[in-house]
């Protein structure tokens, strides 16, 4: 028997097919998609689209109902209402999907639903890779499109092999999101209402999943061995740490990660965040980004995005192997492309922020230039890039 979501897919598969001989897409109608909804390159790129081209029509779909959530948001980022928002799974997402003749997204849009010759669809995906993904990772489950983007030659190759799709259709224009970190509009202080004063140092900690619970549903790595940075005593000694230091950590947790903000205690100098810390406040990760002195990740792509800002990266990286064994990595030897310190167990993390924080021991800033370099060959004007390569 199919269950419900396989039921609604076949739905609005049948719908899609049903509708497209009927209806002819608006060439200055665009349609956009996100997960989470309104976020990443597509969020941003919308917000370009809305303030700087008012010819044309925006519609986004969302995932859920709720409209006025997004609210906020929207207004933080955009002077314009020149858009509609319409749920994805509805008689009118299926029409004006139809209706456009432009299609923008970072994790696909019916994917059960092949290409249409009348449409462009644009995969602005959710970051360039250092772990393996798509047809790399072994998914059958890659959204199809006629265009991807890539920040540089490098990641063109990498990210063409990922969704098989041929090289010149893998457009050199970087990432919209990170016109964001170009600015320094908002500062994660703005999430607990502190002030740029009340800290000497601001430090951002985002690990990637060792275990998801939403979309691709997965383990990779070692759960245990990451676990252990996350443990309660060590948790109240890195307070304390922070505390002693006048400065403070945020920690944001991959939004399909197992792990839940409500996982943790509350301490005073270390602050544990997710998705709904950033929609309750209408304020987009990647505009905070320049506000912090460190960033502390694993084999996250946003590694790859802070190199724009030339700031220290302390990889936390306990399970390198197990990680490499079971999800792999798109380069033989990733820690060539790792500029900043390694740090393999719990005991080594506060001896490296203190060094650095607060004794100025930045070894990597030139590793970091050069590998900036390599991975980004456009340095600004991401969302613009995007928009002249796509609507020439």
């Amino acid at each position: 028997m199919l269950s419900i979501k396989k039921c609604n897919n076949l739905i609005l598969k049948y719908l899609i097919k049903t509708l497209r001989p009927f209806i002819v897409p608006k060439n200055n109608f665009i349609v956009y998609h996100s997960f989470p909804d309104f976020s990443d390159n597509c969020f941003t790129f919308f917000c370009y689209v809305l303030d700087n081209h008012k010819e044309y029509k925006n519609i986004w779909l969302i995932s859920k109902r709720d409209k006025e959530k997004y609210s906020k948001l929207l207004a933080n980022y955009t002077t314009s209402s020149n858009y509609l928002i319409v749920e994805k799974k509805s008689f009118s997402g299926v029409y004006y999907f139809c209706k456009s003749k432009y299609v923008f997204f970072t994790h696909g849009l019916f994917n059960e639903v092949n290409l249409s010759k009348k449409q462009i669809n644009i995969n602005l995906w959710h970051g360039m890779p250092l772990k393996n993904i798509g047809h790399l990772d072994n998914n059958s489950r890659v959204p199809k499109s006629d265009f991807v983007i890539a920040t540089s030659a490098l990641f063109q190759n990498i990210m063409s092999k990922a969704f098989l799709i041929k090289n010149e259709n893998v457009l050199i224009t970087g990432q919209p999101r990170n016109d964001l970190i170009l600015t320094n509009k908002y500062s994660l202080l703005d999430l607990v209402q502190k002030k740029s004063t009340d800290f000497d140092k601001t430090v951002l900690w985002m690990p990637t999943y060792r275990k998801s619970v939403i979309g691709d549903v997965r383990k990779d790595g070692n759960l245990e061995e990451m676990n252990d940075f996350f443990e309660e005593k060590y948790l109240i000694k890195l307070n304390e740490f922070f505390l002693s230091t006048k400065s403070i950590c945020f920690i944001k947790l991959h939004p399909m990660d197992y792990l839940d903000v409500n996982d943790f205690k509350t301490y005073t100098n270390l602050v544990f965040l997710n998705n709904a810390s950033f929609e309750e406040k209408g304020i987009s990760l990647y505009s905070v980004l320049q506000n912090t002195d460190l960033l502390l990740t694993d084999f996250s792509s946003i590694y790859i995005d802070y190199l724009l800002l030339n700031k220290p990266i302390g990889f936390l990286i306990s399970d390198f192997d197990q990680y490499s064994n079971s999800r792999g990595f798109v380069f033989e030897d990733p820690k060539e492309f790792m500029p900043g310190e390694i740090i393999t167990h719990k005991k080594e993390l506060i001896p490296f922020l203190q060094n650095l924080l607060f004794a100025n021991q930045d070894n990597f800033e030139e590793e970091r230039a050069k590998t900036r370099d390599i991975f980004h060959e456009p340095k600004n004007k991401f969302s613009e890039r995007v928009f002249n390569t796509i609507f020439k």
